[in-house]
């Protein structure tokens, strides 16, 4: 993608035959993150080189340690827990989430000190929820108002006993990363079970660890050995690609790889509930990840109420979710989805502004949103920036009665660098402005 920040889709096309969808960026991310602070060569294929994952290389870069890429391969050579170095300059989260919060735990249990920050839209989230539990461990942090920057004073000096009631994998994977460099054991329990990469990959790297239901013990101080590591294909990403197909007349596309870990698959589950004819097959495992190829068709979806648990198995993906929901006959509501406000924009305000600019009757509290399907008509939308908002409103042009504009679309790269060229190679009409 060029850096023009507005896209418009004036043709789509349906959408046939075998697509590619990058690495997962989850994965990604704690593939790195891992493998800077094991001991050895850490080969890491099908990465995905986001802008997102551009910047954790480049902050283990920074620390010292010593990564190359080549083509989708990311080689990361680990000295171990004890081997990062004090960083020359402020480390730059940029937009990632997933880098600041996971960074955290790792830089709160240095004996030096360090500073992370972030973009524009980054800055403006809250970090108080990681922050809090680091400072009863013992660490000593600075942060204006709960924000980035954060600065790292003083490590963290005992084991770590906490209950999460904010449904956050990233929440959880800072605090067990921050565990590994503890002597003792360390207990992060969850009220809402989320998704469990930065498990799965430790438990895959030998590490001693264990689960019980929600929660995780960790004994601290051992050894992280490397492992060569192969990153499923990312059931977010191919979330919209999904999408499209259903809604979109005469489609019928295959997946292949995807990551099908059970607390990412809200989405496949959801869709299918909605009517949705998608099938998966070849079912097999990974580096302690499952993945499958997902066979999608053209379906007539119908609307849903959803509430509770679901919700954190789908959070990425509620943005696609409202597209879908809004080509249904009738009403969809979803409940619980107060989290969306705290993203790379407010998701549920951002969302409900673009639907009604397209034509789509929507009403929202603090905390879920009602929409009536119904038919877009084009026009103008403003993503804020957040890529998935973008790609969403992008994928509603597929079904749109006059083309959709999506502006502020530069962050597309965080996330899906190649998401445009994909729906061009099916003969959409996609351009710059």
């Amino acid at each position: 993608m060029t850096n023009n920040s507005s896209l418009i889709i004036n043709h789509s096309s349906h959408l046939v035959g075998e697509i590619n969808i990058p690495g997962d960026k989850s994965i990604t991310h704690r593939a790195i993150i891992l493998g800077s602070i094991s001991n050895g060569r850490t080969i890491i294929t099908n990465s995905l080189l986001s802008e997102d994952c551009k910047r954790t290389i480049n902050a283990f870069k920074m620390l010292g340690v010593e990564i190359e890429i080549q083509d989708k391969i990311v080689i990361v050579n680990g000295k171990g827990l004890n081997s990062l170095k004090l960083p020359s300059s402020t480390i730059d989260a940029g937009n990632s989430g997933t880098l600041a919060r996971l960074i955290s735990g790792i830089l709160a249990a240095q004996e030096f000190s360090s500073v992370i920050t972030g973009d524009e839209s980054l800055v403006k989230r809250p970090m108080r929820r990681i922050i809090e539990p680091l400072e009863k461990a013992g660490a000593v942090i600075s942060s204006e108002n709960g924000q980035l920057p954060i600065s790292f004073d003083r490590p963290l000096c005992k084991p770590i006993e906490f209950t999460s009631l904010i449904p956050s994998a990233q929440i959880k994977s800072c605090l067990i990363l921050a565990s590994l460099f503890i002597k003792g054991r360390s207990e992060i329990d969850e009220s809402v079970k989320t998704r469990d990469h930065t498990e799965r990959m430790l438990q895959y790297l030998d590490y001693p660890l264990s689960i019980d239901n929600t929660k995780i013990v960790i004994e601290g101080n051992t050894t992280v050995i490397a492992k060569n590591i192969s990153v499923p294909s990312d059931i977010s990403s191919a979330a919209f690609l999904i999408v499209a197909s259903l809604i979109k007349n005469k489609s019928n596309i295959s997946l292949r790889s995807i990551g099908v870990n059970p607390l990412r698959t809200g989405i496949i589950d959801v869709l299918i509930k909605m009517g949705a004819d998608i099938k998966l097959v070849n079912l097999r495992s990974v580096c302690n990840e499952p993945i499958a190829d997902i066979h999608v068709k053209s379906s007539k979806l119908k609307p849903i109420k959803l509430a509770g648990d679901i919700i954190s198995r789908l959070i990425d993906e509620l943005p696609i979710l409202f597209i879908a929901c809004a080509c249904c006959d009738g009403v969809s509501v979803i409940e619980d989805i107060g989290e969306l406000r705290h993203k790379e924009s407010d998701r549920i305000k951002s969302m409900e502004e673009g639907l009604m600019n397209l034509g789509i009757d929507v009403k929202t509290t603090q905390n879920s949103i009602e929409i009536t399907g119904g038919v877009f008509r084009g026009g103008i939308v403003n993503s804020y920036g957040d890529h998935r908002v973008a790609m969403s409103f992008i994928i509603s042009g597929f079904v749109s009665q006059k083309p959709v504009t999506v502006t502020d679309t530069e962050n597309i790269n965080t996330s899906f660098p190649n998401f445009i060229d994909i729906l061009k190679e099916n003969n959409n009409e996609i351009y710059h402005v």
